[in-house]
């Protein structure tokens, strides 16, 4: 490689938070890099998700390219899901790319990266892998060597807000991070690299869970805690700001740095939940049956996930969902889907749309597609995208009288490439991300808008990017930054041409002009397809990672 390349991923985070952090207890290694470099708000992905965020980030290209459209994947014609992984990612990352070019990677920890690819260096897969797999690094005897001088492996974090157990959550992210620091630090020192890529997962946890700590104005937020954890949290983001100066110092001058998230963060005060607005609106119809008609009876009188979640925190069990194995957690929620009222319930012959996703994406049910579609192609799918756009514009808080969604979207409006048949029919996001849409989780109240439990924290549409070192002019604050556009600038600015299908551009206004001159931007063809069937993943694979995104919220 022609230039030296250092990327640090801080998951989810955002100016909006590191700027007041920076102020008030100083992050010196984080304000020197900045000063010294460019920085901007990062529009991410719709939706404003992990794994499609970052996929995006590393190939430079829209969700309906790279096919990494949500954390689970919708198999057309089936309600049937499966946590996404990098074999059904369908494009080219950045560090195949440089591998290609004969250049040495290590990546560690990057989201949708398990199973490991063969790079050319090594790689540490993240923690969508499955629980109990010991196949994630590349070479496999990588994973003995790290384990062998720190332990055993940090891929998950499981602590999860409850009155009582911030330390414990705390004690949980302070370890993690400092865990893969260290091991980063090792690699670093112990074998060649020319592309070092790592993704900080705590950042993200941290706000999920905490954010109340640190937000007075939340709904969650409470006086005792605040005085009793506020200090503990803030020197948790003092350790993020060493673990980033711990890295930059070991990887050594001339160095090309750049530091990216996802997504931001913001607080969230009320989850809606889309299924129960289609079934409200009569566009998802319930089964007449008389087990159906009895389970929404109890439904409507309050026996809900929602209800069982509630009590669970109450009672000091929230964590219990994490304990279980996973063959105990999925018979679980076979049980509870045939007890609750859930879209085994539905009457699909009469059902003309259903929410499935993070952000409570809507799919018409179409014919030809969906298993038991109702709606025609053609002039009546149009009519029906048309008239539920049309209601989802008109939604206001029955509470406030203020409107519930901003932006509306068809998919063609967002995405474009071969996976574009995969993603919703009608994609949205709230005009006020303080409205959380929860459409994964079928039925999960009985009310459309609830108040928030839970997480206190969610994201938000900007997070950040950051560059220092050759070629970037200091000071720079970019007009705007597109997270598609990562990618091409790390291929640029090391002296690589940009791929062609790459849908992002190089972030020529924070680059000198003296370099740019120097070094016109050069293309070349795109990358071919990279998806495979090889993995062996079995269904209690898939079962472990589905339930361990629930219990972190992420579903």
């Amino acid at each position: 490689m022609k230039q030296k390349l250092l990327f640090i991923g801080l998951d989810g985070t955002t100016f909006d938070l590191l700027d007041p952090l920076m102020r008030d207890i100083g992050l010196p290694n984080l304000e020197r890099i900045i000063s010294s470099g460019a920085r901007a708000a990062l529009e991410t992905t719709i939706p404003p998700i992990t794994p499609t965020a970052w996929v995006s980030l590393v190939t430079g290209k829209n969700p309906g390219k790279h096919g990494i459209l949500e954390f689970l994947l919708r198999r057309n014609g089936s309600m049937n899901e499966i946590p996404i992984n990098q074999t059904l990612r369908d494009s080219s990352a950045v560090w195949d790319i440089f591998s290609e070019h004969g250049k040495k990677v290590i990546v560690t920890n990057m989201p949708v990266t398990y199973p490991p690819s063969p790079v050319n260096g090594l790689m540490v897969s993240d923690f969508l892998t499955p629980r109990g797999k010991q196949d994630f690094t590349h070479p496999p005897d990588l994973r003995q060597e790290i384990e062998s001088r720190f332990g055993p492996y940090r891929l998950y974090i499981t602590e999860v807000y409850a009155p009582g157990n911030i330390d414990k959550v705390l004690d949980q992210l302070f370890d993690e991070l400092e865990y893969k620091t260290r091991v980063n630090e090792y690699l670093m020192e112990n074998y060649p690299w020319d592309f070092f890529c790592t993704h900080i997962w705590a950042t993200d946890r941290c706000q999920h869970e905490l954010w109340h700590i640190w937000d007075k104005t939340h709904p969650m937020s409470n006086r005792r805690e605040i005085e009793k954890h506020y200090n503990r949290v803030m020197d948790f983001w003092k350790s993020v700001d060493e673990a980033v100066g711990r890295m930059v110092s070991k990887a050594g001058k001339d160095v090309l740095l750049m530091m990216g998230s996802d997504h931001g963060f913001g607080p969230i005060h009320k989850f809606l939940c889309f299924n129960i607005w289609l079934l409200q609106e009569g566009l998802l119809v319930l089964k007449s049956g008389a087990m159906t008609q009895l389970k929404k009876l109890f439904f409507n009188l309050g026996l809900t996930p929602e209800l069982g979640y509630r009590t669970a925190m109450k009672l000091g069990l929230a964590k219990i969902r994490l304990a279980a194995g996973v063959t105990n957690r999925s018979s679980i929620l076979k049980l509870v889907n045939k007890m609750m009222l859930s879209l085994q319930d539905v009457d699909w012959s009469k059902t003309v749309a259903f929410s499935k996703g993070n952000y409570g994406q809507i799919f018409i049910n179409l014919k030809g597609r969906e298993q038991y579609g109702s709606v025609s192609p053609g002039v009546e799918y149009e009519r029906v995208c048309k008239d539920i756009v049309e209601r989802l514009k008109r939604l206001t808080d029955p509470d406030t009288g203020g409107k519930i969604i901003g932006p509306v979207w068809r998919r063609e409006e967002i995405y474009n490439g071969p996976h574009v048949d995969s993603a919703p029919d009608i994609s949205f996001l709230p005009s006020d991300m303080r409205y959380k849409p929860m459409g994964t989780l079928d039925l999960t109240s009985n009310h459309f808008i609830t108040d928030v439990y839970g997480n206190s924290g969610d994201h938000r549409m900007n997070g950040l990017y950051i560059a220092a070192g050759p070629g970037v002019k200091p000071g720079t604050r970019l007009s705007r930054a597109r997270i598609i556009d990562v990618a091409p600038s790390m291929l640029y600015l090391s002296g690589y041409p940009v791929p062609e299908d790459m849908d992002g551009e190089v972030l020529t206004e924070m680059i000198s002009e003296e370099f740019l001159r120097a070094n016109p931007i050069q293309a070349t063809e795109g990358s071919s397809s990279m998806r495979t069937t090889d993995a062996d993943f079995t269904e209690e694979d898939n079962d472990e990672v589905r339930e361990r995104l629930k219990s972190l919220g992420y579903l």
